[in-house]
């Protein structure tokens, strides 16, 4: 089970659904689905409970898979790769913003993931 670390404040599933307006199924499908990037609070009573940066990451989620097209699995290796471009960027440049270093992880892994396509498709990388 996941305890709250810091102070903020924590929103119900159903709270969650009013402010992403996704339906409580598919961020329970989510869970599951994106386990090593999701993982929301748990009370004893084994309710779910959300934290600002969990609401942001299943915000992350819709865009990639209903604005941008992305599969389920595309979806999954685009926040991976998100997440080890910007573990990069903290090593390499420390103190740098959040949205800076947000901006610098998405426009990495895009990169990598574009090279990765090229590779797999046999063609040459630009």
């Amino acid at each position: 089970m996941s305890t709250p670390t810091g102070s903020g404040k924590l929103y119900s599933i159903g709270q969650v659904h009013a402010i992403t307006g996704i339906p409580k199924p598919t961020l329970r499908f989510w869970e599951k689905e994106f386990d090593a990037y999701l993982e929301p609070h748990r009370t004893t009573g084994n309710q779910r409970r959300y934290d600002e940066e969990t609401i942001d990451k299943i915000e992350r989620i819709n865009r990639l898979v209903h604005k941008e097209g992305y599969t389920l699995e595309g979806a999954r290796r685009k926040l991976t790769a998100e997440e080890a471009a910007k573990e990069a960027a903290e090593a390499a440049l420390p103190g740098i913003d959040e949205q800076h270093l947000h901006q610098l992880a998405e426009t990495m892994s895009d990169y990598l993931l574009k090279k990765l396509f090229a590779k797999t498709q046999g063609e040459s990388p630009s």
